[in-house]
């Protein structure tokens, strides 16, 4: 779990690391009163295709760029650092 704040507003990227499914994911909820309140972004990733799975409607860009920061650092990053293997990234802004 990673939380972040954009706009003032803060939310969580909840990183699941699956053995019993063929893709790892995150979720990305805002913090809300203290407790997480519904998912806004979901991520998806296996070793040969990252995609957005869902996205509520009405998401700032702010926040989708955020989350799409912390996807890479969490899931990307340490596949290339280990070499293990990994969907194709293109590392420009989005």
């Amino acid at each position: 779990m990673r939380r972040f704040s954009v706009q003032g507003r803060d939310y969580f990227a909840l990183v699941v690391l699956s053995d019993h499914n063929d893709f790892d994911a995150m979720e990305v909820v805002e913090w809300v009163e203290g407790a997480p309140g519904g998912t806004l972004l979901e991520f998806r990733m296996d070793d040969t295709l990252a995609r957005l799975s869902f996205i509520r409607p009405e998401i700032d860009i702010t926040l989708l760029r955020a989350a799409v920061d912390i996807f890479r650092e969490e899931f990307f990053e340490p596949r290339w650092a280990s070499g293990a293997p990994c969907p194709p990234w293109e590392g420009g802004a989005l």
